[in-house]
């Protein structure tokens, strides 16, 4: 006999949120701060869908983004959040069923998620049907890998698993004085964004994603004790800074800038060592690095590879909730592009009334 169910659509503000995550395994990324932070891409406005049965619990934190004729979108913060639940397969799939009444309630047209990969809550999409009879997982896509570091061995055993041309470069790197540290007061806010701005332009990333030292200061303050700010220098100078989350056991290399001028003597790299020693002396147990762009195995993707043989399969979730509104909106945004000369033909985003060619 099932226990007594109870679903709600909860916003940012609502203590809920918070107590409902302490009875359930999940990161920094499913967090109501999190969530509530703007910049990088974000938009919409902050809820989660929780649906409880006694003493088990299941959360989907997402964005609720308007679109035409008062409808909406459901999408995914950056990084890696989707659902996270404690409960059996049935109860899991009651779960999913009241969450789409609730996203049709809220007149959802389409919904988008990245999972989580080292949660690995894709699992939870696994061999359900929704109350309407479509499989779950047809929506659910592996894009490709992400890395990350063990951090339980010792330092040396860490260590011994980079690639050996990183080794030596790193060991090179603090040969020429390079030298990690926690800017616990934050005083190296303003460059920071110098040069994670010139590292994102150079990279010809989309303007949405870039941050000032106000954004700095806010992720700061929202995300308390969750947030760090790491520093590189050499000769008293900041050759790469990078932001970090924490919630334990997990600790994540989020936003990194690196000056272009001392390019050769591998500050990046330094930096994210230094990190590791740090991290793994307060007793994380993994340091995670992400995935190249797009989940791609590109350049970035292997230069992380080199710091660690340990690696993720990074899912994204996507369901058409709404087939004529999304159909609809879809060709009114083709006739809108059209209209500035430009054939979007198939760009592989979704919802494809979303895209913007840069």
């Amino acid at each position: 006999m099932v226990s007594t169910c109870h679903s709600d659509v909860l916003a940012a503000a609502d203590s809920r949120w918070v107590e409902a995550l302490t009875r359930v395994r999940h990161d920094v990324y499913h967090t109501a701060a999190y969530h509530g932070l703007g910049g990088l891409g974000r938009e919409g406005e902050a809820f989660v869908f929780l649906h409880q049965e006694g003493d088990d619990v299941f959360l989907w934190p997402y964005l609720l983004t308007p679109t035409a004729a008062g409808a909406s979108d459901v999408t995914s913060v950056y990084g890696y959040a989707g659902p996270v639940a404690r409960g059996d397969e049935e109860f899991v799939g009651r779960a999913w069923r009241n969450l789409l009444e609730a996203w049709r309630g809220q007149r959802v047209v389409s919904a988008f998620t990245r999972f989580h990969p080292l949660l690995e809550n894709r699992e939870l999409a696994r061999g359900l049907v929704d109350g309407y009879g479509q499989a779950v997982d047809e929506g659910v896509r592996l894009h490709g890998p992400t890395v990350s570091m063990d951090l339980r061995p010792s330092l040396d055993e860490q260590f011994r698993k980079y690639h050996k041309n990183l080794r030596n470069e790193i060991r090179r790197a603090k040969e020429a004085g390079l030298a990690t540290t926690e800017d616990g007061d934050w005083e190296h806010v303003d460059e920071f964004v110098r040069l994670y701005q010139d590292s994102m332009t150079r990279l010809n990333s989309r303007r949405d994603y870039l941050v000032d030292a106000d954004w700095v200061r806010e992720f700061r303050r929202v995300l308390g004790k969750q947030a760090y700010l790491f520093v590189t220098k050499v000769n008293g100078v900041v050759a790469a800074a990078m932001l970090v989350m924490g919630h334990a056991p997990f600790l994540h290399a989020h936003l990194v800038g690196s000056n272009p001028d001392l390019v050769a003597q591998s500050p990046t790299k330094a930096l994210l060592d230094g990190v590791r020693i740090w991290a793994t002396e307060r007793g994380f147990e993994t340091f995670h690095l992400g995935g190249g762009v797009g989940g791609r195995e590109d350049s970035l993707y292997q230069s992380k590879r080199k710091f660690s043989p340990l690696t993720h399969e990074f899912y994204t979730g996507s369901w058409i909730l709404d087939g004529e509104q999304y159909r609809d909106l879809a060709a009114s945004h083709r006739r809108k592009l059209l209209g500035r000369g430009i054939d979007l033909g198939d760009p592989g985003f979704f919802p494809i009334y979303r895209y913007e060619p840069e």
